[in-house]
């Protein structure tokens, strides 16, 4: 396992946004419909490739994809020595499960990854469905324990009904309420002795928000746990913002953007509207452009 004092994520492990998203697919697809996505999925390789060419320093150059569409592309990353992370759980559910049911650890260790990564949908209101993820989250988080794999969880804390009905808003209950909740969702996994080596987060929307936060992750905590801060599919401008607040935090030592950088070069080159090279030189621009940005913005 590889401990960088950054990381710098292309996180292209999408299945389910990818397929319905980008392309359209519904229900049970081809082995045509498969190979489109790969074929997409390979532009983004593509892409990171260009970057990893050009800069000097590609330590923090970090690869997230999945098996099932990017076993090439994590067998190519490894050779070139780049950091990577094999996504673990199934894709597009509600509560967390292994994609690979009990051979979920022969599925990652044939890759030999720097880490494992587990997304989980854990709001404290859902306290059954919690449970849940506790238990098989142990399970993951144990076995990368005894492999000496990293361990990357990403927390996504999604408002329930009555939340979002109680703020009116999605944008009001990112600002009031996400913030606390997700401090409260940490503390109840680390409570049930889940203690990850990456915690891949939703970005907090000012900076004493990413301080109380950083406390409850290092309470007590004999890992020198770090933080990611992901992308959410947001803007350009709006994705920007959130790495300039979270950059100055030396806990927080990158980022994971994944469809901010892909999705318009992809949606452009289906469209016709880009060529194949035009499109892996925009995403690598556009990896290069939120690189710079994270560098210009950490504390010297």
């Amino acid at each position: 396992m590889k401990n960088p004092k950054q990381l710098y994520f292309l996180p292209f492990d999408h299945r389910a946004t990818f397929i319905k998203n980008l392309l359209g697919f519904e229900g049970k697809f081809s082995a045509i419909q498969k190979n489109k996505v790969k074929e997409m999925k390979n532009l983004i390789w593509q892409g990171f490739l260009k970057v990893w060419a050009k800069r000097n320093d590609k330590k923090p150059l970090a690869v997230l994809a999945d098996e099932e569409f990017g076993n090439k592309i994590l067998r190519q990353a490894k050779v070139i020595g780049a950091v990577i992370a094999v996504t673990v759980e199934k894709s597009g559910q509600e509560v967390f499960d292994f994609e690979y049911g009990k051979q979920f650890g022969q599925h990652i260790t044939k890759y030999k990854p720097d880490y494992a990564k587990i997304l989980i949908r854990y709001n404290p209101a859902n306290k059954k469905e919690n449970a849940i993820q506790r238990k098989r989250l142990k399970i993951i988080n144990n076995f990368c324990k005894e492999k000496n794999i990293g361990f990357l969880l990403e927390l996504l804390v999604p408002a329930t009904k009555t939340q979002l009905k109680n703020y009116r808003n999605k944008d009001r209950y990112d600002i009031k309420l996400r913030p606390i909740l997700t401090r409260k969702a940490i503390y109840e996994l680390r409570k049930a002795k889940i203690e990850p080596d990456i915690w891949k987060l939703e970005a907090m929307p000012v900076g004493i928000d990413w301080k109380k936060l950083i406390a409850t992750i290092k309470a007590k905590n004999k890992k020198d746990a770090k933080i990611i801060v992901l992308g959410r599919a947001g803007s350009r401008s709006l994705v920007s913002y959130w790495l300039k607040v979270a950059a100055p935090f030396e806990d927080i030592i990158g980022f994971a953007v994944g469809r901010t950088i892909f999705f318009p070069p992809l949606q452009k080159f289906l469209k016709k509207e880009l060529t194949k090279k035009q499109t892996v030189d925009l995403i690598a621009k556009n990896f290069e452009y939120f690189i710079d940005l994270w560098v210009k913005n950490i504390k010297k």
